[in-house]
This record gives C-alpha cells, structure tokens and sequence, in this order.
C-alpha cells in the first residue's frame, strides 16, 4: 500500500535592519510555516485499479422484509483512456451494512463508497418508508449530504440494468442528468441534506425527483411527493414545473401555452417571483399565494399573432397557470402533504403554533392563488 506523506519545511531567512523589511519577512514566515503545519501529516493514497469505487446505488424492496442493493462499479480499461464499462453487483439482505459485508466477501478489491453521487428507491421501497435506509447515511459523515436522491418508477435494479448510457458510466450519467436538472431549476428536486431537512422539520413534506425508464432511456418523468417519509403520489413534468414556480423564485424554464384554435406556442419564464401572505383566523387561517411570472413568447411555430393578441395569451396562461395550481393545492391537502410548506410558513407567522393542529386546519383551509403574468412579443410574427 502506499502512502503520501507530507513533511515540515524548514524556512532559513536573513533580517535586516530595517524594520519595515522585518516585519514583512516575519509576515512571510509565518504565513510559510502555517502552511507547512497544515500539510503535515500522511494521506492514504487509493488506486483505482485496486477499489471497487461506485457513483450510484439501486436499493429495491424484496421478500420476507428484506432489501436488494444494487452497486454499478465502473471498470477502466488498461492503455484506453476513453474506455469505461459498467459491471453490477446486487445481493439480498436485512440491512444495507449487512449486505455490503456480504459483497465483500465475493469481490477480490474493496468497495469504496467514496463517490456515491446518487442513490436510487425503487417504487415499492419508497412507498413503505425509506427513513431506516437513509439513516446510514446520516449517520456517517463518509457520505456526502449534496448526493442526489431520486424514486425509480418501477424497479431500481432494473434500470440500472439498461443499457442507456453507452457513451458515458451509468453512474455519471444519471449524476450529470440530476444535477443540470437542479442547477437549471427545470423541476424541483432534493439532496439528502434538502430531504432530510423537509423530512424533520415541522409544516413541511418531502419529495423527490421521479426517473423512468421509457424506450430504453432514462427521463425524470416528474416529482415523487412523501407523507413523513413514505412515498403517496407523483406530479407529472407539467405539474412539477409548476410546483418549482409555486416554491421558489426563477429566471428560467419554459411553459407552454394552448391556444383556442389549439395550436401551442412556448414562453420563457424570464423572471418569476412568488410571496405567500397569511390572514390569521382562529378557526381557519387563511394563505395567499401571490405568483408574478414575467415572460416572453420565444417560439410561435406556424402561429401569426398581432400585437392585440398578446392580452388573450396573457389571460390564457393566467388562467392555466391559476387552475393548476389550484388543483395542485386541492391535491395536496386531500393526500395531507405539504411539499410548498405553508405549515412552516404559517408557523413563523403565528404564535404558540401547534403541528398537531395544524395537521387538523390544513385539509380544509382557505389557500388561494393570484397569478400575474407579463408578457412582452419577442419571436412574435407580424
């Protein structure tokens, strides 16, 4: 085995009589010397060539209350840089520590969790709770709480058992998907840290972005909504863009607008605010949801609309976006989840705010809806 090992560097410097020089020398030191303590020490070198080291991690339910992990270990090939191979590796167990001794035992290398970057749920697993699961990891700081979670629509092995990635490490790909998807705010989406802070805190629910497989190829499909932390309900893609404008401030995305001679035409959402306002009540408080969402058509295929037309377009996606969202609110207290999180909104708006009571009002409270929309021409023919 070998080690990097990094040692103290003695520093020899000449003063002179100016002081000025001295104190800047002395400054020199002593910024060299801290450095050098930081560095000392001896890092324990690992080579690829000698670990099992895996991005991602399919967990599945089985039979008898047991679960099935499933790990893509990508394999280099000597003399091609270029060249990477997936090789899964699954076993059956009662406990993911327990299986992965279990993998040990049948591999010749070690496995190396170092660069978990995503962690699947197939389906039926996230329906009866993933809380015991997402505990190791957790409770180990070896795991990174940027990682990125998402529900498999069916079985998580399975995808992973596609070949969709021919170009790149299965593991990698599904990483990079995630992350565009987040960074680019398409649709809402949770690390394990974002999880696990909806997962305890009061007033609010998770949820998690929903992976499907769909003609041999991987997509997010939409979001996977959680009660506590069990899987109830999914949002299709429109549904969860939505969701993303009702949660957070935006500058980017696309929504697309169905016109009355039902052709469509895109709009770029250029700059999206939403605000909630609360109207205290004792019986049965009151929340406002106040959408502004300025915009501009970018794509109008085959459709000529004079400038007098953009107030019908106008009213037409205020009316769309204030119906969805409706419906979207009716879904979520009828399932008795809460991903916008208006309980932890209300309680910081209210005094001696009991959860016990909020989970009463919440069914059958008054959450309303204004949306705004401003819309400019730009890629409109005349």
């Amino acid at each position: 085995m070998h080690y990097l090992c990094v040692y103290p560097i003695y520093v020899h410097t000449r003063y002179s009589q100016n002081e000025s020089e001295k104190n800047g020398m002395s400054r020199v030191l002593f910024g060299l010397l801290a450095a050098c303590l930081l560095l000392t020490g001896c890092v324990k070198q690992q080579i690829l060539d000698r670990i099992n080291l895996f991005i991602v991690s399919a967990f599945d339910e089985s039979t008898k209350n047991q679960i099935e992990i499933t790990l893509a270990v990508p394999k280099f090939q000597s003399g091609k840089p270029g060249s990477v191979s997936t090789e899964l590796f699954s076993k059956v167990g009662h406990t993911s520590l327990g299986i992965r001794e279990l993998m040990s035992m049948q591999l010749d290398r070690p496995l190396n969790p170092g660069k978990l970057s995503v962690v699947l749920y197939g389906k039926d697993m996230a329906a009866n709770g993933l809380a015991k699961e997402l505990d190791v990891f957790l409770r180990n700081a070896f795991f990174s709480r940027r990682m990125y979670l998402a529900v498999v629509d069916g079985s998580a092995k399975k995808l992973l058992e596609e070949n969709f990635s021919s170009k790149e490490e299965k593991g990698m790909f599904l990483y990079n998907l995630l992350d565009t998807t987040t960074r680019k705010g398409l649709l809402p989406s949770q690390n394990l840290h974002e999880f696990e802070y909806s997962l305890i805190g009061k007033g609010m629910d998770p949820f998690l972005p929903l992976l499907k497989l769909q003609n041999g190829q991987v997509m997010i499909s939409g979001t996977a909504l959680f009660k506590n932390d069990k899987y109830v309900v999914s949002l299709n893609e429109k549904q969860s863009r939505l969701m993303k404008l009702l949660l957070t401030n935006m500058n980017h995305g696309t929504i697309e607008v169905k016109l009355d001679d039902e052709s469509y035409l895109a709009v770029e959402n250029i700059g999206s605010k939403v605000s909630y306002r609360i109207n205290p009540d004792p019986k049965s408080p009151n929340v406002m949801i106040n959408l502004v969402l300025n915009a501009k058509i970018r794509d109008a295929r085959e459709v000529r609309l004079p400038k007098q037309e953009l107030q019908r377009i106008k009213d037409s996606l205020e009316n769309d976006l204030h119906t969805t969202g409706l419906d979207l609110i009716k879904l979520f207290k009828k399932e008795g989840i809460d991903p916008l999180g208006l309980g932890d909104f209300v309680r910081s708006k209210t005094r001696n705010w009991n959860e016990e009571e909020w989970k009463k009002v919440y069914p059958t409270m008054n959450v309303g809806l204004y949306v705004k929309v401003n819309l400019t021409e730009t890629g409109i023919k005349k």
